[in-house]
């Protein structure tokens, strides 16, 4: 990939409208509980509303920035856009200007917007 199409590619990732869901918290959790089930594999322990608050919190906020936001849809134009390692790297811009989005809408949830989001700036994360 030239340079100027990383830096338009970037610049997109640095652009685009970040917009989340706007949901009541219980509306929320059973929609992220439900939808983390429907993908469960098997043999592993499916969520309720009585499990633990880290867990509900972590569904919640991969719920609404895969389901709930329009995240995917950005990452997956970056990823049209480029090769491997600018998309990671353009990805990653825009996943966490989501992150921040989630925080910044849902306050109860910043705490795990914000783990998520310094995960990303870890070495040899997965």
């Amino acid at each position: 990939m030239t340079r100027p199409d990383h830096t338009k590619a970037m610049t997109a990732a640095t652009r685009v409208d970040v917009q989340v869901v706007q949901l009541a918290p219980p509306v929320l959790v059973r929609r992220a509980i439900a939808h983390y089930n429907a993908r469960l594999a098997p043999g592993k322990q499916p969520a309720e509303t009585t499990s633990s608050e880290a867990l509900l919190k972590r569904l919640c906020v991969n719920w609404l920035r895969h389901i709930g936001s329009n995240y995917d849809a950005h990452r997956n134009g970056v990823r049209s856009s480029g090769g491997q390692q600018l998309s990671d790297t353009a990805g990653t811009v825009i996943k966490k200007r989501v992150l921040v989005e989630i925080a910044r809408a849902y306050p109860w949830l910043a705490e795990e917007a914000r783990r998520q989001y310094l995960d990303l700036d870890r070495p040899n994360r997965r």
